[in-house]
């Protein structure tokens, strides 16, 4: 599916239509459904005729039919970024890293190091202001 070229409405109609072609292929009725997700036999019987759908029933008819791994493909950028500062070390570590290899860089440079700093002894040591 196309979601970039939908409306919201027209996403809610296609989360609904899928939630009621989910329960129907594990043979579930509405009844048992809203039993698993503590909702409303109302509320089931609304979502599945394209009615809205809060953000917690929805967690709780996705708990409910076995599908809340289905988050992690949402969340899995979010997972991926968290995972990748877990292993460098954490957020910032690259920077710094570089910015401590930058510093010990200066500190090795091949310029010789006089008590006179000026701009005349810049020009001696070939440095730039």
């Amino acid at each position: 599916m196309k979601y970039n070229t939908m409306n919201n409405d027209e996403i809610i109609l296609s989360l609904c239509a899928r939630l009621k072609e989910t329960r129907l292929s594990l043979a579930m009725t509405q009844q048992q459904l809203a039993d698993r997700a503590h909702v409303g036999i109302a509320t089931i019987k609304r979502i599945e005729k394209g009615g809205g759908l809060n953000l917690d029933t929805l967690i709780s008819l996705l708990r409910a039919l076995d599908k809340l791994h289905n988050l992690d493909a949402v969340l899995f950028e979010s997972e991926l970024r968290n995972f990748h500062e877990s292993y460098e070390g954490g957020e910032g570590s690259g920077r710094l890293q570089v910015r401590q290899q930058a510093a010990d860089l200066n500190n090795k440079s091949s310029a010789p190091q006089s008590e006179e700093v000026n701009y005349s002894a810049a020009l001696e040591n070939s440095l730039c202001w």
